[in-house]
């Protein structure tokens, strides 16, 4: 029978050797291990045919709840821990070690999904003004680019990949975007992004369209083309 130590040691070596991983990600699996079989002499399981999915389980709620010993551990480095664990079991049924993966059905924990922070008022003030400060066609676009991606919460690709017939800026404004996997949505769009929207169309896109060969797009680029997902990104740099 194998020993939990002589697992997590040919597990290990399978690390380095097989699948060469880095030495500090090595250096992270051996922590975890080393604590997991801690947490098995702990409970009397000596062999690692021994263990069972309620070990497993029971490891993971000590690494959140913390011991004498060890401090309570985060959402993300248990799921780290669990991970190494779930590896050593899914090695040790390969080997033919053990018959059945205890620690298949445990799931590493999930961090809590984090909204993201929006930029202060006066920041976003201070680009938009920027953008349309030189009065020229190509800011009079820019202005307009990141008035509709603030106002309407647009993805840098549904932007550019607006053409002037998915705008309708009259009575009720809105864009018509098409998002990933071709799924579109009508999103509404607010005043001043109308505003931005019209000054826009109106005045500046009939110039940088006679550059052009005549592009449906609502954003064109100084040669009167579609203007491109990554030069769109340096209107925000």
């Amino acid at each position: 029978m194998l020993t939990i130590r002589e697992a997590v040691a040919s597990y290990l070596d399978h690390l380095v050797v097989e699948r060469g991983l880095a030495p500090n990600s090595v250096s992270s699996y051996r922590r975890d291990l080393r604590r997991y079989a801690a947490y098995l002499a702990d409970a009397d399981v000596r062999e690692i045919s021994a263990v069972g999915e309620a070990h497993v389980a029971g490891f993971l709620a000590r690494l959140r709840a913390g011991d004498d010993e060890h401090p309570a551990l985060s959402t993300s480095s248990a799921a780290r821990a669990v991970v190494a664990v779930r590896g050593l079991h899914k090695f040790c049924l390969r080997e033919g070690a053990i018959a059945t993966d205890v620690a298949a059905a445990v799931r590493p924990p999930r961090p809590p999904k984090r909204l993201p922070k929006a930029l202060p008022v006066s920041d976003v003030t201070a680009i938009l003004d920027a953008a349309g400060a030189s009065g020229t066609a190509l800011s009079a676009r820019d202005r307009a680019l990141l008035e509709l991606l603030y106002g309407t919460g647009a993805r840098i690709s549904e932007a550019v990949g607006l053409d002037v017939d998915d705008v309708e800026l009259a009575d009720q404004a809105a864009v018509r975007l098409s998002g990933k996997g071709g799924r579109e949505r009508v999103v509404p769009v607010g005043s001043y992004a109308v505003a931005a929207l019209e000054a826009y169309l109106v005045r500046a896109r009939p110039h940088l369209a006679g550059t052009g060969t005549g592009s449906p797009a609502v954003f064109l680029n100084a040669r009167g083309g579609r203007l491109s997902r990554q030069s769109a990104w340096t209107v925000l740099a």
